[in-house]
């Protein structure tokens, strides 16, 4: 039996067996290869493992360089990990989980609108879409009637303290901090049960943090797993319900070496 299929298995069974769980990772690797540098490969992540229950709130803790960004966007597919497993739980399937690191990407894209919300330190949006279109968007994509879809996303706003007179300007003229949280809107208005969170309090203010801060918790509460980076020990502090240290791999591999 091969690892790849002793993987699958162990995580077949497991969220069999668990209801709880929602995001299992084993032995997660990722090498980015350097082309312009001769092929070097550098070892960002080595050999991660993460298992995460509904409820749970894990937040990533180490050192710049020791891949918790890295590991987030391998959660979400955006990296292809170069070894190991990745596998949500997804009800619409036999399995009862996808596979990240094999599925075919409209499932990947069907777990992202049902499953799994990504939210980044930098909002990236169609220009000239209004702020209040980019925030219901995601619940418009999954069938919500459009004035339910706004009046969530305006709820939303509110709370994250977003000027009204901001709602139908397009968020490319913001300052930092509200297009970080109109970003933090659009992640969450879905109610993902599964939430990966990548310095979404990075360029905010106390008041703004606590504001953030409250809906993860909120999120928690209601079932979400999350899997988050927090540049503050006040916002880690409010929101873990347990911490994962990661160390730096950094290890480079010679042209031609396997990684």
């Amino acid at each position: 039996m091969t690892d790849t299929t002793s993987a699958a298995n162990r995580a077949m069974h497991a969220f069999v067996e668990r209801p709880a769980l929602m995001l299992r990772a084993e032995n997660v690797r990722k090498t980015f290869t350097l082309h312009g540098q001769g092929g070097i490969g550098i070892e960002a992540l080595a050999g991660v493992s993460l298992e995460v229950e509904r409820g749970e709130c894990v937040v990533l803790v180490g050192p710049s360089g020791a891949g918790k960004s890295t590991l987030l966007r391998c959660l979400y597919g955006n990296y292809l990990a170069s070894g190991g497993s990745i596998a949500i739980r997804d009800d619409d399937t036999a399995l009862q989980h996808l596979e990240i690191t094999c599925a075919a990407p409209h499932d990947v894209l069907r777990l992202r609108r049902n499953v799994v919300g990504y939210v980044s330190q930098f909002l990236r949006v169609i220009p000239r879409v209004a702020t209040r279109d980019l925030v219901a968007a995601p619940l418009v994509a999954r069938g919500v009637a459009q004035d339910e879809a706004y009046a969530r996303a305006e709820t939303l706003l509110a709370r994250l303290n977003v000027p009204q007179r901001l709602w139908p300007l397009a968020p490319a003229t913001f300052s930092g901090g509200e297009q970080q949280r109109v970003n933090i809107a659009r992640g969450l208005i879905a109610q993902h049960r599964v939430l990966l969170l990548d310095e979404p309090t990075a360029s905010l203010d106390a008041e703004n943090r606590e504001a953030v801060s409250q809906l993860i918790v909120e999120a928690r509460e209601h079932g979400a797993a999350i899997v988050g980076v927090f540049h503050d020990e006040d916002t880690r502090e409010r929101v873990a319900t347990r911490r994962m240290p990661l160390a730096a791999a950094r290890t480079q591999t010679p042209l031609g070496e396997a990684a």
